[in-house]
């Protein structure tokens, strides 16, 4: 009982003592106090001493040059202004453990608070046109919380520092709203962000924590630039130009963040070793993107109605792209002179083209694809350096054989992307349906046998040709294409015989700088532009019948062969008089200057046995 009674008596004894050391001071602009400035009760007070302010306007700067705390009477509810009206700083804080609580800082031509020093809260205070509304340089532990800022140029800027915590802030408006330079582990949390030019921007910082922010409007969302080992987790972005955006970045966590109606959603650049980890991007232009990057994860995020392109990569090594959901994009994963990288079990719904892969190198189509990827439940095939192979009777959302040879593709079906071949030789594209796609596409390709597939509807050309020569093109039926039945650009050599080319949106066959190819026996059918020629010479062009056409035949800028003398003739032209199987004395003109000898009277009148007649 005795022992009880000494531990309340001594706690007594504290009590009052601690009452005494601290002292309380009242400040009131219209002098109904003892001071009518806040400085003037700064020198009067000790460290652990609190200063209550009345409402009013207080033109002044005010040094906390002791552990005080700043702050209004209880019940006051007008604004206790500190105006700058041209002056630098509000208050400067340069010692630890000072609190400042409920004051408006405004027009301030440097920071509305300065901190200097650690340990120190700023806490429901509003900050109006200063530059910034709060600066702490090289501090610790402050605690920065509940407070708003409206139209500063920037908001609350951290240099240097660690164990700072900004959160439950608002901001609007200004060039950035929170800004940590030269910092580390600080911690972000909670803050909204409206019309910045920058929402949250990190540059050279170490585990930095960014989390459960809202930031809407303005050119970035989130801006990572040479920082390492932080993580940027369940923000929202909505609206900004960029969602987030990393430059010379590593071993960033950005995990659970949501961003939508932006143009890029997440961003990377020149940084490895990042993770990117169960993100929504939700109407975007482009989803996500990587550019000179390498060993980065992207892993279970969704990435909803983008225009263009969901994933990107340009010149990016030893990256992994799994488990995605892409869905209602233009584009799904586009890999550009990109190498090493392993794309696997990424789901595509919806998407008008899934994967796309070129390179101006051998090495930039080494990448891992394998059949887990699916688009709308089919499997996307991808063969780099493969031979050897047979593919028959399979039903494909995608096939890409890159740098290989003397694979076999029949009897199957591509349902959403196209058939690619990049410098690939001696294959076989035989009897295949290649339809309402992107039909099939050869790039560097040559001594293929392209035959009779169909290749209907596509969104593009049914066949196109890039620099790919000696490829045998027979017996197709490349009709109703949104741009050409086939193109060719650049590609020689190659024979294009009894295949169908009708109704399609341009030309029925195209040619750009493209020599010495046979052209015979086709059926240019109902197409806008039969066959259009340019820059392309010493084709021979012979025994096609051209019917109802818009306008059959162009030829500009090169010497071609329409005919092959009067023996065997040239091709048939529907609205052409000519007499004879070939015709003798009944040329046809061509637009460009070009003739056709020895048109021939009859449909496929070379298959008659008609005598030649005058």
């Amino acid at each position: 009982m005795f022992r009880s009674s000494a531990f309340i008596l001594i706690a007594l004894i504290v009590c009052l003592f601690n009452a005494a050391g601290a002292r309380t001071y009242i400040v009131d602009d219209d002098g109904f106090a003892n001071y009518k400035t806040i400085g003037e009760a700064v020198v009067a007070s000790s460290d652990g001493d609190t200063i209550y302010i009345k409402p009013g306007t207080y033109k002044e700067e005010v040094i906390l040059n002791k552990s005080l705390k700043l702050m209004p009477l209880s019940g006051e509810s007008e604004p206790i202004i500190l105006r700058g009206d041209g002056t630098t700083t509000g208050i400067k804080i340069e010692s630890d453990g000072c609190s400042i609580e409920g004051l408006t800082l405004e027009n301030y031509t440097g920071p509305g608070i300065s901190v200097v020093s650690s340990g120190n809260v700023l806490n429901n205070n509003r900050f109006e046109k200063n530059n910034p509304g709060i600066m702490a340089r090289n501090s610790n532990r402050n605690k920065i919380s509940k407070n708003i800022l409206q139209e500063c140029e920037g908001g609350v800027v951290l240099w240097g520092g660690s164990n700072n915590t900004v959160s439950g802030n608002e901001i609007k408006g200004g060039k950035i709203s929170i800004l940590l330079r030269d910092a580390s582990q600080n911690s972000v949390e909670a803050n909204r962000a409206e019309g910045a030019g920058t929402g949250i921007g990190l540059e050279n910082c170490r585990e930095i924590n960014t989390a459960r922010n809202e930031i809407s409007g303005g050119e970035f969302g989130i801006g990572l630039f040479n920082s390492s080992s932080g993580r940027t987790w369940s923000n929202s972005v909505i609206g900004s130009r960029w969602g987030i955006y990393l430059l010379n970045d590593s071993s960033m966590e950005i995990a659970n963040n949501s961003i939508k109606d932006v143009e890029f959603g997440i961003a990377m650049e020149s940084s490895s070793g990042n993770a990117v980890q169960g993100c929504t991007v939700e109407n975007s232009t482009r989803a996500l993107g990587l550019a000179m990057s390498s060993m980065n994860r992207f892993i279970e995020n969704n990435l909803i109605k983008t225009r263009d392109t969901a994933l990107e990569m340009d010149s990016s090594t030893g990256n992994l792209i799994a488990r995605n959901e892409i869905s209602e994009s233009e584009k799904g994963i586009i890999a550009l002179d990109s190498s090493a990288n392993s794309i696997e079990a990424n789901s595509f719904r919806n998407v008008s083209w899934g994967l796309y892969v070129e390179g101006s190198i051998r090495e930039s189509f080494n990448n891992t694809i394998p059949e887990s990827n699916l688009i709308d439940g089919k499997p996307v095939v991808y063969l780099y350096g493969q031979s050897d192979k047979s593919i028959k009777n399979a039903e494909l959302a995608h096939l890409t054989l890159a740098y290989c040879s003397n694979i076999d593709v029949e009897e199957s079906a591509i349902t959403n992307d196209a058939v690619f071949l990049f410098s690939s030789s001696g294959n076989e594209i035989i009897g295949n349906n290649i339809s309402r796609c992107y039909g099939v596409r050869l790039l560097d390709s040559n001594r293929n046998a392209i035959s009779n597939n169909r290749m209907v509807g596509n969104r593009f050309s049914g066949l196109f040709l890039v620099s790919s020569n000696g490829n045998q093109i027979e017996g197709n039926n490349a009709s109703e294409n949104s741009q050409n039945g086939v193109s060719l650009i650049n590609s020689s050599e190659n024979i294009l015989r009894d295949n169908t080319v009708d109704s399609n949106k341009n030309s029925g066959i195209w040619m750009n700088i493209s020599n010495k190819n046979q052209i015979y026996q086709n059926n240019i059918t109902r197409n806008l532009l039969g066959l259009d020629l340019m820059y392309s010479s010493e084709n021979s062009i012979y025994h096609n019948n051209f019917i109802d056409n818009k306008d059959h035949a162009q030829d500009r800028e090169g010497e071609n062969a329409w005919d092959t003398g009067n023996a065997t003739g040239g091709n048939y032209w529907s609205g052409h008089f000519a007499k004879g199987n070939p015709s003798q004395n009944w040329p046809r003109l061509i637009k460009g200057g070009k003739k056709d000898n020895h048109p021939f009277q009859d449909v496929s009148g070379w298959m008659q046995a008609a005598s030649p007649s005058s």
